[in-house]
């Protein structure tokens, strides 16, 4: 008479492929998951990066524009989160060709540009770069008659 030992086997078998399945799948989500999650996150990044360069550049815009009614000392303070979506961030202001800013996020790592305009103040913005949070611009008039050295400057509070 035969033995049938081989009938567990497929048992076995079965369920270690159904495990294997499984894990594959598995595997495969949380990886198109991860993916799907950083860009959601660089996307949310760019967007905080943009609203907060637009609220800067109206800041510098409502500061040139008390500048044009002769005011002397004038300073505008904008309260900015320290992080968006749980990294720091900078904003510099560049001068060269056409003014702008740009916020760079650390992690992940973006960058967003925002065209500023000013138009009473003779020299524009001083270049500078200045860590996220409460920034203030400030003018200052030197010397009324002199208006080379006045510019308006943006840096932390």
């Amino acid at each position: 008479m035969r033995e049938f030992d081989d009938r567990a086997v497929s048992t076995t078998v079965g369920y270690t492929l159904s495990l294997g399945i499984s894990a594959l799948l598995i595997s495969g989500l949380l990886i198109a998951g991860g993916g799907f999650l950083q860009d959601q996150r660089v996307t949310s990044t760019r967007s905080e990066l943009t609203v907060i360069g637009h609220q800067i550049a109206a800041d510098i815009a409502s500061a040139d524009r008390l500048v044009g009614t002769d005011a002397s000392n004038i300073r505008v303070q904008r309260n900015l989160p320290d992080r968006v979506t749980g990294s720091a961030y900078t904003v510099e202001v560049v001068t060269s060709g056409e003014t702008h800013l740009l916020l760079t996020s650390a992690e992940p790592e973006v960058t967003v540009r925002v065209d500023v305009q000013t138009q009473f103040i003779s020299n524009g913005l001083e270049a500078t770069s200045v860590d996220g949070g409460d920034i203030q611009v400030a003018f200052e008039e030197n010397d009324p008659a002199d208006d080379t050295d006045n510019t308006l400057v943006v840096s932390n509070v």
